[in-house]
């Protein structure tokens, strides 16, 4: 602990630590996604992944709060990414001209910069963003996480609970 004006700066500063963490491994690991799959990445890319993981965590931190439940996170996570997407595609690919990427030849694209088939693969991305990220959070932040939840709604009975191993 560093004292200043009475200011624990390492409990101060955690937070943001985290959150740099937290986005570091999102870029990187995306941009080795990329790599991996195309052969290339951008800059843009590896910005995207950051605020994507981060996002994710966010989130992570509302479904445990049971704010949501496991499939509105991945919905709500994949919009989120989408939409990110969408306006990084419209900066680099139509205003800069980067031809970053095209979505023209998939179906349900919208001005070639996203489409259904990937918004769906968000989704399923997200799964395994969610479980490294809590992986992350019991192993290098020794945080206690429970198990990932999957909620069911029906009429009958208010709520029941699946867990799910992680």
């Amino acid at each position: 602990m560093i004292p200043i004006i009475g200011i624990n700066f390492r409990n101060a500063l955690y937070p943001a630590i985290r959150a740099l963490f937290i986005f570091f491994i999102g870029a990187l690991s995306y941009g080795t996604i990329e790599v991996l799959t195309r052969g290339f990445t951008h800059i843009s890319m590896g910005f995207l992944g950051g605020i994507s993981f981060m996002f994710i965590s966010y989130t992570s931190k509302l479904r445990r709060a049971d704010k949501l439940s496991l499939i509105q996170q991945l919905i709500v996570c994949a919009l989120f990414i989408t939409t990110a997407e969408l306006l990084c595609g419209m900066i680099t690919n139509l205003i800069m001209g980067l031809a970053i990427w095209d979505y023209s030849d998939m179906p349900f694209n919208y001005l070639g910069q996203i489409c259904l088939p990937f918004s769906l693969i968000w989704a399923t991305i997200t799964y395994l963003g969610i479980i490294v990220e809590e992986r992350i959070r019991i192993v290098l932040f020794h945080q206690s996480i429970p198990c990932v939840r999957l909620r069911h709604f029906n009429k009958e009975t208010a709520t029941r609970e699946i867990s799910l191993p992680l």
